[in-house]
This record gives C-alpha cells, sequence and structure tokens, in this order.
C-alpha cells in the first residue's frame, strides 16, 4: 500500500521550520500540541468593534463583528477593491413567535396548494429555514391550519420577522390591555423578545448584518481561528499521529464512554495503538485560509490513507438512511424533501482507538481540550451545565451520482427559555473520505469576495479536511455560511462531517 505523503503542499514559514528543527532532536514523550497563533491573536481579533446602544436600560457596550472591508481579504489597502454580490440570492429566514400560544409555520408554494409545515413554534419560541427573497410564509393556530394569523414575504437584508399579536401599532390602550393579560412569566418572556428585537436594530445599523441569536447571547466560549487573508497559513502541531499500518482487528476494541479522566493521555504517555503510527513524534497540520467571510480553511492529509480506509471499512455492516434537514423531525406531517437526497449513518468516538485519535486530532485542530469532546468525570470542568461531550457522533455521508444537498446552514434558532446559554452548532469539520470522478464539489456560495458572483467550489480531496465557522466571534450565527454539497456528476462521495457546539450540546 502506498502511504501518504505527510510532507508540506505548501512552503513552511519560517518560524515553523526552526519549530520543526527544535522538535527534531526530542523524544515523543516530551512534544506537545502547539499553534502559530497565541491566546492573544485569538482574543483580540481585529473585526470586533466596540458598539454603543441603549434599549432602554442606559448607555450599554457589546463588542460586535464587524465584516472587514473586501479589499484586506487581498492584503491591499481599505477601499482599493469592491465586494461582488452574489449570484446565489439565499438568504437565513427566522421566525419568531412573540405570543404565549403554539402556532404552525408553513411555507407557502403560491400555487393554491396548502403550505407546506416547517415547524410548530412553541409560545415565545423561534425557528427557521435558508430560503430566497419573495419566498412567503404564514403562521396558523396550532389547532386550525385555515386560519392564517400572519403571513411574511421575504425581503433581505431582513432575516427575522416577529408574529407579534401582543402590540398594537398605533393603539397603546389595546397593547396595554394584551400586556395585562399576560400572566407574570408570558409577560417576562415577551419583554425579553422585544429587547432582543431592539437590540438587533442597533446591531443591523452598526455591523449591517441580522442579529439571527438572541439577545443577550455570549460570546463563543472556543477558540476562532483568524481568517485575514485569502491563502493565510496557520499550524498546529498534535501528538496525535497518522496510523500508517492497519491493526489487528482484535486489537481495535469498543472504548467505554464512562471512563471519564481515565481517557486523558498526558503529553508523556504514549498515544493508542501507537505501533501502527508513523513513527514521527508529531504531526504538523497546515491550514490555509479558504474565505474570510465565512470563514473557512482546507487542512491536506489531515486524514491518512490507512485511516481513510479504516472508516470505509466501517461502514461493512452500517445502514445507511436517508438523510434528514435540519428541523425536519418537527414538520407536522409527512413530506418530501428534496434538498438533501444522501444517504447518512453515524459514528461514534468509543467506536474504536482509530475514531478516537480523529477525535483527538480534531480537538488539537481547533484549540478545545479533547475532553470536552466526550463524556467527562464530575472534576473535569464542573462548572459547565453539562457532563456530555460538545461535539457530535461522526456522520458519514454518502452521495451517489446526482445526489445533492442544497445550499443551507448547519446552525439553528435556540432560545434562553429552554436553555439560557442558547447551544448551537458553533463550526464544521468536513473529511473527505474520496474523489469523485466530476462534480461533489463543497460550495460556500455566498463568501465574500472582490473577483467573482460565483460561489466558491472547494474540489474533494481523499483525506483532506474543511474547517469552517457556523457562528461569528460576537455570538452571532454567521449567515454568510451557508453551504452545499453539490452533485455528484460522475462517480460516488464519501465524506464525514463532524459538528461541535457552543457552549454545550444542546
Amino acid at each position: 500500500m502506498k502511504e501518504p505523503n505527510y510532507r508540506y503542499h505548501h512552503s513552511p514559514p519560517a518560524l515553523l521550520l526552526l519549530f520543526i528543527i527544535a522538535l527534531s532532536s526530542l523524544t515523543a514523550q516530551f512534544v506537545k500540541a502547539e499553534c502559530s497563533a497565541s491566546d492573544h491573536d485569538f482574543e483580540n481579533d481585529p473585526a470586533l468593534q466596540t458598539m454603543s446602544f441603549d434599549i432602554g436600560y442606559g448607555p450599554q457596550e457589546f463588542r460586535a463583528y464587524v465584516e472587514p472591508d473586501v479589499a484586506t481579504f487581498y492584503n491591499e489597502p481599505p477601499g482599493s477593491k469592491t465586494r461582488r454580490k452574489p449570484s446565489h440570492p439565499g438568504w437565513a429566514a427566522k421566525f419568531v413567535n412573540m405570543s404565549n400560544q403554539r402556532v404552525r409555520l408553513f411555507w407557502d408554494p403560491r400555487n393554491g396548494r396548502p403550505g407546506s409545515p416547517i415547524k410548530v413554534l412553541q409560545p415565545f419560541e423561534a425557528g427557521g429555514t435558508a430560503s430566497f427573497p419573495k419566498h412567503e410564509f404564514y403562521v396558523t393556530p396550532y389547532n386550525d391550519e385555515d386560519v392564517i394569523l400572519h403571513r411574511w414575504s421575504i425581503s433581505p437584508p431582513q432575516a427575522v420577522y416577529y408574529y407579534d399579536p401582543i402590540t398594537v401599532p398605533g393603539d397603546e390602550e389595546a397593547t396595554q390591555t394584551n400586556l395585562d393579560n399576560l400572566s407574570v412569566q408570558d409577560f417576562e418572556s415577551y419583554r425579553r423578545h422585544v429587547d432582543s428585537r431592539d437590540f438587533a436594530k442597533h446591531y443591523f445599523n452598526f455591523t449591517g448584518r441580522e442579529y439571527l441569536s438572541m439577545y443577550p447571547r455570549n460570546k463563543p466560549s472556543h477558540k476562532i481561528w483568524r481568517a485575514d487573508y485569502f491563502g493565510q497559513e496557520h499550524w498546529v502541531t498534535t501528538r496525535e499521529t497518522h496510523f500508517v499500518e492497519h491493526p489487528e482487528l482484535k486489537e481495535l476494541t469498543k472504548i467505554s464512554s464512562s471512563e471519564g479522566r481515565n481517557r486523558v493521555l498526558r503529553d508523556d504517555e504514549p498515544r493508542l495503538l501507537e505501533q501502527y503510527r508513523t513513527q514521527e513524534p508529531f504531526l504538523n497540520m497546515t491550514m490555509k485560509v479558504l474565505s474570510c467571510a465565512p470563514r473557512a480553511f482546507e487542512i491536506k492529509n489531515f486524514l491518512s490513507q490507512t485511516e481513510v480506509e479504516h472508516i470505509m471499512y466501517l461502514t461493512t455492516g452500517m445502514e445507511l438512511h436517508r438523510s434528514t434537514t435540519a428541523g425536519s423531525q418537527d414538520a407536522s406531517r409527512d413530506q418530501t424533501r428534496n434538498t438533501r437526497t444522501s444517504l447518512n449513518t453515524w459514528v461514534y468516538r468509543e467506536k474504536d482507538q482509530i475514531i478516537d485519535t480523529i477525535y483527538r486530532r480534531a480537538a488539537d485542530l481547533l484549540r478545545i481540550d479533547e475532553a470536552l469532546m466526550r463524556p467527562r468525570s464530575k472534576d473535569e470542568y464542573p462548572k459547565m451545565s453539562s457532563r456530555g461531550s460538545i461535539a457530535e457522533a461522526l456522520q458519514l455521508v454518502h452521495y451517489d451520482v446526482g445526489q445533492e444537498y442544497t445550499a443551507h446552514h448547519d446552525f439553528g434558532y435556540s432560545d434562553m427559555f429552554s436553555n439560557k446559554q442558547q447551544p448551537q452548532r458553533f463550526c464544521t469539520l468536513l473529511l473527505y473520505l474520496n474523489e469523485p470522478e466530476e462534480g461533489g464539489e463543497t460550495e460556500f456560495p455566498r463568501w465574500v469576495n472582490a473577483e467573482t458572483r460565483e460561489g466558491l467550489a472547494v474540489e474533494p480531496e481523499i483525506g483532506k479536511a474543511v474547517l469552517f465557522y457556523s457562528q461569528l466571534g460576537d455570538g452571532n450565527m454567521d449567515d454568510w455560511s451557508q453551504h452545499a454539497a453539490l452533485p455528484v456528476k460522475k462517480g460516488e462521495k464519501w465524506l464525514m462531517n463532524l459538528w461541535v457546539w457552543d457552549p454545550v450540546y444542546g
């Protein structure tokens, strides 16, 4: 078997070369995971700027994400280039139920046929989907789909739409009557939505973006890699080196999810099944910026050929199910969704030592403690509200000819009532397992650039990873992170998704 090439595809920075030389004289047990960015680099993102606002409680400040001038993405002076409007007209659409009654949200096909159910919105709950300009949606009472309570037509740049039967424009007396009829708890829920709506107006005026979270939401607790310009490179070293030989099947064992702290591997301890790995003391992962907004990176050779083959072997005996889109389980009647036509199954971290290694390697790449990506003991991060993993199981996905996943977001719409932390997907790590003969690219149709209106299409390469963030550095969701799996034209496509949440898995 031909082993993968572990060397750079791009010339590493001089600082990294010195780092490699220094490490070459060390034995494996003294090598620690390092990276090219300091804590100061992560904490002082120039895209975060101070916004002053007042929503009725006196002057306040908020560190808001403001998209840099597109010219800076080319290392050119601000104002020297013009941002191109993307040809893809897609947009996020969030719908907020500001009433104390359950309602049903529908998409209106405008062809005389019944609307397509999107979600049941509980009192003071929000939901949404990816949409397009002039698409129409409406809400009905939960028990009567024939009565339309409110209707919207999608009109970018507006992305958040409110059903508010409490405030009656121009009639303070009727508004006060509606408020008086609310319970204390419902009044507090309504007030919080009003505050969030008022904050969102200030946020839009300051940033030019809609606020897709619910205010207040904390900034991400995890680090976000900088993407200052196209082609920018970062590097990360990890002790979780590549497997280059297949272990004996009897040596690949399921890992107990209840071991907690016992699963910690110190820097001076050997890695799992180390005898089947490359003999180098560390693996260097080079990240290259593909897009600055949204922030997207490629990491070549994240997986070795042996690891890819092992993952593909795991598909034997696994039943692949038709993939569902986020929120489709909430629909009130069966329906066919044409947005996603692939098949998928799930692979858990505890499956065996190779899968566990992939999670540990991903944790080093993301600058997250691997303990956060598994069940933990009571004394590990005791202040966190959950001891569960912030990472989902790996989703193994297969696309055949003609199959695709149209433009969508990986995040959803949480609220502070079910969980004050508003947990949401933080980032996505795509792992490519093969190379289709034609098609199957991952596309970011709304990436910000000054050259083309077309989307950024990333070609699958065996072992390559693509990382992108669903959240901005201020805690808002990134509407620009909308992405698609383009149709496979020839051959087939295999990949894995790893979703990591912030601040907890919700």
